[in-house]
């Protein structure tokens, strides 16, 4: 079963979402997927494939990617905000929260969000808050390579960067069709907010087990900074080797290895309680 839709958010946004699984009968959990920054919900189809033949999936688009509609401001509230939207409309009640990059920060957030919902976290390439390098202004490198060239050229740029060195041209190429098609002043905005994201407020109210999975080459949130994100929820964390920023299109079965098992435990934990 494969559905479309869109739901309109209490800020007014009009967040898009695919809803894959079996098509009835019984299921297990449903797992609700966020993309990475700058990115969209087609980043999951490796995984998706694979967890939707016994497990509902629903992924969305935040707002301003995709084919979401934009939003008037753009912030880690607002994007925790439209997500929760978006799971009430499809009447999720128990649900594992998988993200990438800062998609794995609005998962973690969420989870603080509706606790009584999460029955897991799987951050992959996140971190609870941007750390840059110290002198370095946020989002500096971004906007040289605005400044300096087109929207498509600067996304060229960080596709390459986003995997792990030696990656196929291929994977590279895919990379960069799945990067948002927006205009530099929409982009310019939505890494402002991610870098100014910080999920710290959220994570007392995290209660379900968390796993974060950071690519051994991943420079965007390296391994300590998942590691800190594990560490802040009492979560466990795992370096997956020859893989970056984007694990779940660099080793989709690596990450699969890890991550089915993480949801089998949490549904069985949920189970016992």
């Amino acid at each position: 079963m494969l559905r479309y839709g869109t739901v309109r958010t209490r800020l007014n946004n009009a967040i898009s979402f695919a809803d894959l699984g079996p098509g009835g009968g019984e299921e297990k959990a449903p797992a609700f997927l966020v993309h990475p920054i700058n990115m969209r919900k087609e980043c999951w189809l490796d995984l998706v494939r694979v967890l939707a033949a016994e497990r509902r999936c629903i992924a969305v688009d935040l707002a301003g990617h995709g084919e979401s509609g934009d939003a008037g401001d753009y912030s880690l509230a607002g994007w925790v905000s439209d997500c929760a939207d978006v799971a009430a409309a499809l009447e999720l009640e128990r649900f594992h929260l998988v993200g990438g990059s800062l998609g794995g920060t609005i998962a973690l957030c969420l989870a603080g969000e509706l606790p009584a919902g999460a029955l897991s976290v799987t951050a992959m390439g996140s971190s609870l808050r941007d750390e840059p390098d110290p002198g370095q202004e946020q989002g500096a490198d971004l906007a040289d390579l605005l400044d300096t060239g087109t929207v498509d050229e600067m996304f060229a740029v960080l596709a390459a960067e986003a995997v792990a060195p030696g990656s196929a041209a291929s994977l590279v190429a895919t990379v960069r069709h799945l990067t948002s098609t927006r205009g530099a002043p929409a982009i310019r905005r939505i890494w402002h907010a991610a870098l100014s994201a910080d999920g710290t407020a959220w994570t007392p109210g995290v209660a379900c087990p968390v796993l974060v999975i950071t690519g051994a080459f991943d420079t965007g949130c390296p391994p300590e900074a998942g590691r800190r994100m594990a560490e802040s929820v009492g979560g466990r964390h795992e370096i997956l080797p020859g893989t970056g920023h984007l694990p779940m299109l660099e080793d989709a079965a690596a990450v699969l290895d890890l991550l089915v098992p993480h949801l089998e435990s949490a549904e069985s934990k949920a189970e016992a309680q």
